[in-house]
């Protein structure tokens, strides 16, 4: 071998070394930061924010992006045990929707305001399709009791560096989830490790799209104001005795 091929190659293979030390490195501070962002969550209780939603490629078809704020209290196993929220945004067909709404647990309504419409009842049903845009308006791991379970497991932590969301220094974490339950990108704040952005990666019959939920005006563990998750009809609406369509 040459000598100056055999130097070629010692600084590939250095090169090579050197850049598998980093990239574990790198996965290593990724995970260090979805469980410091874990345990963070652990000891919150509740939280109060403004949020938006935006969809990006075939995402697209199901609305347009949204705009709205929300307050989420404890986690009963299948969602928060007490939670208020309020939206703005266009339906795919592209009819406006401006709807509020919350529940405690025992009780659950609707206010379609685009309508002047209200909707109350035991069944969190009573919704209908807006309640879904509603459980959008914001991030569940504020207040579940596993938050990054999938995160910390997933096939594959990057940490991709340093953003500013909201004016929020953050890290930047790129996770690929186990069973090809594709990707998504966390940014949580340097200071707090609390999550302020999440957009979310889809592949689905050679099409790709994106949703990104940004959080801001983030308040811990706010004072509860309990009348929010029940029905106060504002005047001139009518209260209807059925399920939100």
């Amino acid at each position: 071998m040459r000598k100056t091929a055999f130097y070629s190659f010692v600084a590939l293979c250095a090169f090579a070394s050197l850049t598998s030390v980093a990239d574990h490195h790198e996965a290593g501070k990724a995970r260090e930061i979805l469980k410091k962002a874990d345990a963070k969550i652990k000891a919150i209780d509740a939280v109060a924010y403004d949020v938006t939603v935006e969809p990006g490629g075939m995402m697209l078809r199901r609305g347009g992006a949204a705009k709205g704020k929300g307050m989420m209290f404890g986690w009963n196993g299948g969602g928060p045990e007490r939670f208020y929220a309020a939206a703005k945004t266009t339906r795919g067909d592209g009819q406006e929707v401006n709807v509020e709404g919350g529940g405690d647990g025992e009780s659950f309504y609707l206010i379609d305001h685009t309508n002047k419409k209200a909707y109350e009842d035991m069944d969190p049903g009573v919704m209908g399709s807006s309640g879904r845009i509603l459980n959008g308006m914001g991030m569940l791991e504020y207040v579940h009791n596993a938050p990054f379970d999938d995160e910390i497991n997933a096939e594959v932590a990057e940490y991709q560096g340093m953003e500013s969301i909201e004016g929020v220094e953050c890290h930047k974490v790129r996770v690929e989830y186990a069973g090809g339950l594709g990707e998504s990108i966390w940014y949580f704040g340097k200071d707090d490790y609390l999550p302020r952005r999440r957009v979310r990666l889809f592949e689905r019959g050679g099409e790709s799209g994106s949703l990104t939920i940004t959080i801001a005006n983030l308040e811990v563990n706010p004072k509860e104001d309990r009348s929010l998750y029940r029905l106060k009809l504002p005047k001139g609406y009518e209260q209807i005795d059925d399920f939100a369509p």
